[in-house]
């Protein structure tokens, strides 16, 4: 719908307010220039003056109706390495199909391997020392799917022959290092209940830890390490030369939950005891104190870096239109899946906009953008999933990939600007009015945008920084998703022409 103002003196003052605003569109200060022309050099009468301006067809319209061509696309990379979640699990999204997560991470201790024995030096050779248990605590902190159906986590050890780096990029498609066959720790639990875990801070846990008992051997196998000599001593690389890795799994039912583990809190943990006896009033005394070790997924210092090497392997089995979605840059039009477009951050679904009518809007006339808003209205969560919660949008190179220059991605409006859900209006909402203006002006060309997930990392692995402005990686932070309704999408433009 367009609707023009009337071509009078009420219009100066429109320009007025327009020019103020938007001081750096040149085709506004085009016009005072022809408006400022004709008042200082105009030779017929005063009441004259200004009367060929009005003349030539000026005004100011609205529209909302220009056409928005929509896709859903394969994104060519999405790093799940260097975050704060591994994730484990299998789901079935009832749009986007089959799910299932698998972890590899590290585990380090950052100082040495030693047993506390404090304050029984006097009794040094009467001390026994034992290992009872090891367990990987896994914190919850993030849920997608159904929890009530049942999980079997099974650990695997990783083969002392895969190289894992720390260094190294992985994707949510890169393979995991080579693992035994047999698991070294299993679990069935019947339902996860997302509960706060009543012994932990407000700001470390939000769901039950899932405990997975380790074998005996490992345990003892970790504890023969201990209380080494410091030229020798267990630490960082060092353990990870015994223990290369560990790779969670689940074997749940595909319509069961994918989970997001904390690698800050998340911890393998060693269980001992030590006695000793010493002579108390003539009769010897027997004294038993139990400890722990722990050894993080998250281990280093500000100087160290960061000394673990961890990743989430994503494999997906679509159903229906988005089958064809395969390969990095793959594009499914809307209209061939029953007009909906998609985003996932778990699996690297983006969606893609163009306009081709928009340069219509010029039509033989100088134009001015003076607001342009790009609105998608999500539908309905789909119960048990996660709503993406903000997107980011990045210009396309034409091929269905997000343009990057100098390593760093071609934002639309040259900075990050992050559109958050607004949930009174069901809506997210781009103000994409220099990105607009770019196009009419021919400055950048007309491919289209990407729209994603926001989270974008580092050039490190390691990075876990939540940083948009030095990057050129999209990053598996959460999986989380949106459907969009591609007849919903609006590109809402307020612009000013004069005729040529």
């Amino acid at each position: 719908m367009n609707y023009q103002t009337k071509k009078s003196s009420l219009f100066l003052k429109k320009i007025s307010t327009a020019t103020t605003t938007f001081t750096q569109i040149w085709q506004v200060r085009n016009l005072w220039v022809v408006l400022l022309s004709t008042l200082f050099f105009a030779c017929d009468d005063p009441e004259e003056i200004g009367s060929e301006i009005f003349g030539q067809d000026i005004g100011v319209l609205f529209t909302d109706t220009l056409a928005v061509n929509s896709s859903t696309i394969q994104l060519d990379s999405l790093q799940s390495s260097g975050t704060s979640l591994v994730f484990v699990g299998n789901t079935n999204h009832p749009e986007m199909g089959d799910i299932s997560a698998k972890a590899f991470f590290q585990v380090s201790n950052a100082d040495t391997l030693k047993i506390d024995t404090l304050g029984t030096k006097a009794y040094k050779t009467s001390i026994i020392e034992t290992a009872d248990s090891l367990s990987l605590h896994l914190h919850c902190r993030f849920v997608s799917g159904d929890t009530n159906k049942a999980q079997t986590y099974k650990v695997y050890r990783v083969k002392s022959t895969a190289t894992p780096s720390v260094s190294t990029v992985y994707n949510v498609n890169s393979e995991l290092p080579a693992y035994d066959a047999t698991p070294i720790g299993t679990l069935t639990m019947s339902s996860l209940h997302p509960i706060r875990d009543p012994y932990a801070s407000a700001d470390t846990g939000k769901y039950a830890i899932v405990k997975i008992p380790i074998s005996k051997s490992v345990a003892n196998e970790i504890f023969a390490l201990r209380n080494k000599e410091s030229a020798s001593a267990i630490v960082y690389d060092k353990f990870k030369d015994i223990i290369k890795g560990l790779v969670v799994v689940s074997e749940s039912a595909n319509n069961a939950a994918i989970l997001g583990f904390s690698t800050y809190n998340s911890e393998l943990k060693l269980f001992y005891h030590y006695t000793y006896t010493y002579p108390k009033s003539g009769v010897d005394t027997t004294v038993t104190t139990s400890k722990a070790l722990s050894f993080y997924l998250a281990n280093g210092t500000t100087a160290t870096g960061e000394q673990n090497a961890r990743f989430t392997k994503v494999t997906t089995r679509r159903a229906g239109a988005l089958s064809k979605l395969v390969n990095a840059a793959d594009i499914l039009p809307a209209n061939e899946a029953n007009y909906k477009v998609f985003v996932d951050n778990g699996t690297g679904l983006a969606m893609k906009v163009r306009f081709p009518s928009l340069l219509k809007l010029k039509n033989n006339k100088d134009v001015a953008i003076n607001k342009a808003e790009l609105v998608f209205e999500p539908d309905a969560t789909v119960p048990g999933f996660v709503r993406t919660k903000e997107l980011i949008a990045i210009e396309d190179n034409g091929a269905n990939r997000p343009i990057r220059k100098s390593n760093i991605f071609s934002f639309l409006n040259s900075e990050t600007q992050i559109c958050t859900y607004a949930a009174k209006t069901n809506t997210f909402t781009f103000n994409v009015t220099s990105a607009v203006q770019n196009i009419i002006s021919g400055r950048n060309p007309n491919n289209g945008w990407i729209v994603t997930p926001t989270w974008i990392g580092l050039a490190s692995s390691s990075a876990t920084a939540r940083t948009v402005l030095s990057s050129s990686r999209l990053i598996s932070a959460e999986h989380s998703s949106a459907i969009f309704d591609s007849r919903k999408i609006k590109l809402k433009v307020y612009y000013t022409y004069v005729s040529k």
